[in-house]
């Protein structure tokens, strides 16, 4: 009997076999489970190039689908014929599109399309591949369901897309194995190659009052007051915005560029046999027709005259396309992902001083906008910025098997389900943002749907999840506001506060497990088809979340995307800068502008930044300052990117508790409080530097008045003697004296007799020691002898 706990495997992860003769040779991607018809579908990962022709790119060509009996690979797993691995991506699949533009400049050429002349010729190459297999890729505003193309048939697809597009079928069987093979990574359809080409494009102003182009027939006569024009930058955007304003369909260029002038280039109007006409600016002093053709097709942006005519505000506000409902068109869990920010409506406390509130803090949740079940979390105290939500959104697409370790927790991770949507909806808040909109949109080819103001009823289950949060957690714990000011003779909520953020996330993480797993639904919430299986198997139905989540998973009816953990950090993890030191880095105070600020709690260090040249090239050139990536809530390492891929950097602090329960704006306090600390102590600091340097000084002085009195009395020839043979034997009698000292101190009379030498005695005369007699002194042995019996005398019976 095969364990079927033990041996769960997801779409996305990647097997690989143990054995030479195992059935499975090289590492395998999952794509698709259908347990109801116990089949598994994978592919072939490439595990490396194969070199057809040393004249020739090497190639990466990943095999096609392949479909295996699902229980037979159960048992593989179970045998330990075959095991879960990971693999390394190359480094500049991580890179954003800006940074493939800054390692492959544009080249700007008239021949291809405006939107693409800003585009790197590595970027071309990889929407071109793309745009191939995109109609073959499942629709998820269809069905809902994501899953690869039904490999029986996808020989006739392929050629006959490869027909449709003039390219030959290996190409199109190339992108699309490929696509599949590296987890559904838009990246991966990059040449393997990224050699820098091209130039970048940049624009050409006139300058110094030149003319570009071809001079008219009036200049060349030498009229030069009607040479034209000389375009600037307004100018150009001008055109752009007209063109896209006035060439329509069915306008011909010669009227949509009267109709440009008269909008654009227009000084007054004039009645004229009863209709109101404008009056053009003279020829010379607005652009050509020619101009407005060349310049025309370049606009990027099809929305830019409209914004700008009608401003920013009032174009987002009313005329962004906003369309549908929360659950509309929704068939499948992950197909949209619900993300708010509330108030968590409770007070906290400091993790390193319990007596120190620091106010409420905000929460922000990713929850399946059909179910409503929790994938991911963001705890913050200051207002939640874009780096919050995509740290949210990273939580919900990957494993919580750490982050129930940190807190604590012996929950099963199979309770906290990970899934990355393939839209989500959000607010005008966190996600409303270029950093936003480029990483999740951009980079992961994920969507997002931005909810209009004063609508919360289209992003329903992240409204009624904060409602059902603060009604049974959190207005139930100390420091609670209940979601409004204090009434009048009531305490300040903040002054009951008792909990520290550490301890409300590991209360929030008990709170989302039973949300999660023992919450029950009503019926109606329930799938029908659900029901009615449970009911002729005649098995209790689970009429909680996870229930119907792992009902849906084994049915087909999860819609999430597989991508490469990895490939999620190094798109979704908030940036820090650090500052490169020889024992390693320390991070830089987030939102300080250019004051450099560090964070000395925390240290990170590794081999690699040493075999790198990191910290080499701090020293020699000067490059002092790195960009990394890093959770705030886990102070134990934070991410480094390169060209070579993603570096782990571990915490090398001693601070273990910090390291548990500490965040980066617990570092920020410390550093607060230190800032305080030096305010409210500043006077005793001073004094107490002020009275360490009295010290010194009054002894000094001392000192000098014993040296000259001595020189005095003894004459020159008894001047202080520094050869090393002298120093020497005054050392051996200082010795000498400190014993003799100690003997007299511990002698028998219990009487202390300070021995003074011959200068001590003729500068000082001191009238105490001038009567008393120093008694007999004692060797060491007698010392001994003395003590011994002393010992003995003192012991108890």
């Amino acid at each position: 009997m095969i364990d079927m706990k033990n041996c769960i495997i997801e779409p996305g992860e990647i097997l690989i076999g143990t054995d030479a003769d195992s059935q499975i040779q090289g590492p395998y991607r999952v794509l698709s489970i259908k347990e109801r018809v116990n089949q598994v579908v994978m592919i072939p990962i490439p595990i490396g190039p194969r070199k057809m022709n040393p004249k020739r790119q090497a190639s990466y060509y990943a095999l096609g689908f392949k479909s295996f009996d699902l229980k037979n690979i159960l048992f593989l797993l179970e045998t330990k014929k075959l095991k879960k691995t990971t693999i390394e991506l190359p480094g500049h699949w991580c890179l954003s599109d800006a940074d493939l533009r800054k390692l492959s400049p544009p080249t700007n050429s008239p021949y291809l399309s405006p939107e693409d002349r800003i585009k790197s010729p590595l970027e071309l190459k990889r929407n071109f591949k793309f745009e191939l297999i995109k109609p073959l890729l499942p629709n998820e505003s269809l069905s809902g369901v994501l899953h690869p193309p039904n490999f029986i048939h996808l020989d006739s697809l392929v050629r006959a897309r490869a027909r449709e597009v003039n390219v030959s079928p290996g190409q199109v069987f190339d992108a699309l194995h490929r696509y599949y093979a590296f987890g559904c990574i838009r990246n991966s359809l990059l040449p393997n190659t990224t050699v820098k080409s091209g130039a970048p494009g940049v624009r050409r102003l006139a300058k110094n009052g030149i003319k570009l182009g071809r001079k008219n027939a009036a200049a060349k006569a030498g009229n030069q007051d009607l040479k034209g024009i000389i375009l600037t930058a307004n100018d150009i955007q001008n055109i752009e915005d007209g063109y896209l304003m006035f060439v329509k369909p069915g306008t011909s260029i010669k009227q949509a560029f009267l109709s440009f002038s008269s909008t654009f280039y227009c000084n007054s109007h004039t009645l004229k046999h009863g209709y109101l006409t404008p009056n053009l600016l003279e020829a010379h002093l607005r652009p050509t027709e020619i101009e407005f053709k060349h310049h025309g097709p370049l606009g990027k942006n099809s929305s830019a005259a409209a914004r700008r005519l009608m401003g920013e505000g009032e174009w987002a506000k009313n005329y962004r396309p906003l369309i549908g409902t929360a659950r509309d068109g929704i068939s499948a869990i992950g197909q949209v992902g619900s993300l708010d920010a509330s108030p968590v409506d409770v007070n906290l406390v400091s993790c390193l001083d319990p007596l120190q509130p620091i106010g409420v803090g905000r929460g922000l949740f990713v929850r399946d906008a059909w179910l409503g079940i929790y994938f991911g979390w963001q705890i913050g105290l200051d207002n939640l910025r874009t780096d919050d939500a995509k740290l949210a959104i990273l939580r919900a697409a990957t494993d919580k098997t750490e982050i129930l370790s940190r807190y604590n927790l012996d929950l099963p991770a199979e309770d906290f389900p990970s899934l990355f949507f393939t839209k989500y909806l959000s607010d005008n808040g966190e996600l409303r943002s270029c950093n936003g909109i480029e990483s999740i949109v951009d980079q992961l080819t994920s969507r997002i749907e931005f909810i209009e103001s004063g609508r919360a009823d289209r992003n329903s289950s992240s409204e009624s999840g904060h409602h059902s949060r603060h009604r049974s957690f959190d207005h139930h714990l100390p420091g609670t506001t209940k979601g409004r000011q204090s009434k009048r003779g009531e305490p300040l909520a903040i002054t009951k506060a008792l909990l520290s953020r550490y301890e409300y996330i590991r209360l929030l993480l008990l709170w989302i497990h039973w949300s999660n797993t023992k919450q029950e639904l009503p019926l109606h919430m329930i799938p029908s088809e659900m029901r009615r299986e449970y009911a002729i198997n005649k098995k209790p139905l689970p009429m909680t979340r996870i229930g119907i989540y792992r009902w849906a998973k084994i049915n087909g009816y999860v819609a999430g995307k597989p991508v490469d953990p990895n490939y999620l950090r190094a798109h979704l993890l908030p940036r820090f800068t650090a500052s490169v030191q020889r024992n390693g880095l320390i991070l830089h105070r987030p939102n300080t502008g250019n004051v450099v600020e560090l964070l000395h709690g925390a240290r990170f260090n590794n081999e690699y930044l040493a075999t790198s040249g990191i910290i080499r090239d701090a020293i020699s050139r000067g490059k002092k300052h790195i960009e990394v990536s890093a959770d705030p809530d886990d102070l134990s390492h934070i991410f480094f990117a390169d060209s070579s891929g993603i570096h782990i950097i571990p915490n090398i602090k001693d601070d273990a508790l910090l390291i548990l329960e500490g965040s980066i704006p617990d570092l920020c306090a410390i550093n607060n409080a230190d800032k305080i600390n030096h305010v409210e102590h500043a006077s005793s600091k001073d004094q107490d530097n002020v009275d360490q340097q009295a010290y010194r000084k009054e002894a000094e002085v001392d000192a000098k008045n014993r040296k000259i009195a001595a020189e005095k009395i003894q004459g020159k020839q008894k001047m202080q003697r520094t050869k090393v043979t002298n120093v020497k034997t005054a050392r051996a009698a200082e010795k000498r004296s400190a014993l003799d000292e100690e003997i007299l101190r511990l002698s028998g009379d219990g009487k202390f007799i300070k021995k003074e030498s011959p200068q001590e005695t003729s500068l000082f005369q001191l009238e105490s020691t001038a009567s008393e007699t120093l008694p007999k002194k004692r060797n060491l042995a007698d010392l001994m002898k003395s003590r011994l019996t002393s010992f003995n005398n003192e012991r108890k019976f």
